[in-house]
């Protein structure tokens, strides 16, 4: 027993040795020069190139490759990486494309700035553009830039009055860098947060904010897996945090506890926490603090009926009862309650006006398969 200890210890000490010697060489090649140039050259291929010439993996998600304007189709004009350090040249071609970058294990992982993440879909090319020219300035120690950067501000934040001399305060206060991250601090420091919107810079709280970053597709597969771990899955994804009312999970039943399976394809996070909220019996808030599930019987909801988990592209509610429709309660401290509305709920004329419309539909469904199928 002593000897399998010594001996497991050296496989983790092995192991922890190769996973610092492999970051570590990545991290060497990132400081040394390229010899690349990329022109009329699609993303997909510019990252093959990167990699098969460099020697250093770089992995660009469905999901992220899905916030450029023409995902993987996006064609790279002319970025020319040559003779500068590799760090340096990555982060010319993924810019101007909205995109960061970060070091991992096996290789370098592109991710969306933040402003991007927030949209919860591809940003326009006059998004990016004024991305890139926000990035460009130093408004904490330009007041020129900061007097461009006013016009370009749209506040939908609680206060009243006062709100760009609020702001314009913060950025002086922050002081160097480029003007993203010095507008991202000044609005931590507010409480507040920033997103692109069109030709404008949207000044939020940061509950709407993370209500915004909830628009965003994500893709994923977990069968029969402990709840918590499905959870913690859609928070990493999402990157917004995803947790639970202590004692709430332990007062489902111990299946759905243990063994909760969802598969999903290019949904939205409020999609997916929908889908977990109808087949366990919870409710979420969404918060300046993410997203809280909770039981809605312990909140004065009245009994709450705990489903059997399922994958979630098969996955429905109870077909003699199903969930038609959520409403959202906005609390006084700019968080939200969200209830979600099974059909015995809705009022009789209510009830009768939906079957009415999803008849209307499969009917016009039909009528388009029959035109279909008398097409020479």
């Amino acid at each position: 027993m002593i000897f399998l200890s010594f001996f497991m210890g050296l496989m983790n000490a092995a192991a922890t040795s190769a996973l610092f010697d492999t970051t570590g060489l990545i991290e060497q090649a990132l400081d040394e020069p390229t010899k690349i140039t990329l022109e009329t050259v699609k993303l997909v291929d510019a990252i093959q190139a990167v990699t098969e010439q460099t020697g250093v993996r770089i992995v660009m998600s469905a999901e992220v490759m899905g916030l450029v304007p023409q995902g993987a189709e996006t064609v790279i004009q002319k970025v020319d990486i040559a003779r500068v350090p590799l760090r340096e040249g990555l982060t010319r071609l993924f810019a101007p494309l909205g995109m960061d970058w970060r070091v991992r294990e096996d290789g370098v992982e592109v991710i969306p700035k933040e402003a991007i993440a927030c949209l919860g879909r591809a940003p326009t090319w006059g998004e990016l553009q004024l991305l890139s020219e926000l990035a460009a300035t130093s408004p904490g120690l330009d007041e020129a830039a900061l007097g461009r950067l006013q016009s370009k501000v749209q506040f939908q934040v609680p206060e009243t009055g006062g709100t760009w001399l609020t702001l314009s305060a913060a950025i002086r206060s922050v002081g160097a860098g480029p003007g993203d991250e010095v507008l991202t601090a000044a609005c931590n420091k507010l409480g507040w947060a920033w997103c692109l919107s069109g030709e404008r810079l949207l000044i939020t709280s940061i509950g709407e904010h993370v209500r915004r970053r909830l628009q965003q597709p994500v893709s994923l597969r977990m069968n029969n897996r402990p709840l918590f771990d499905v959870l913690s899955a859609v928070s990493g994804s999402a990157g917004v945090p995803v947790r639970v009312e202590p004692g709430t999970l332990t007062t489902l039943p111990i299946n759905l506890q243990r063994n909760f399976s969802l598969n999903v394809q290019q949904q939205s996070v409020e999609q997916v926490l929908d889908s977990i909220a109808a087949y366990t019996g919870l409710g979420y808030m969404v918060g300046p603090d993410g997203v809280m599930f909770y039981r809605p019987e312990l909140r004065g909801g009245g009994e709450s009926r705990a489903m059997e988990p399922a994958a979630a592209q098969t996955a429905t509610p109870s077909s003699s009862n199903p969930y038609v429709g959520k409403v959202v309660v906005p609390l006084p401290d700019g968080r939200s309650m969200e209830w979600l509305i099974r059909a015995s709920e809705l009022p009789e004329d209510l009830r009768q006006m939906r079957e009415q419309d999803i008849q209307e539909v499969i009917d016009a469904l039909r009528r388009k398969a029959a035109q279909t199928s008398q097409r020479p």
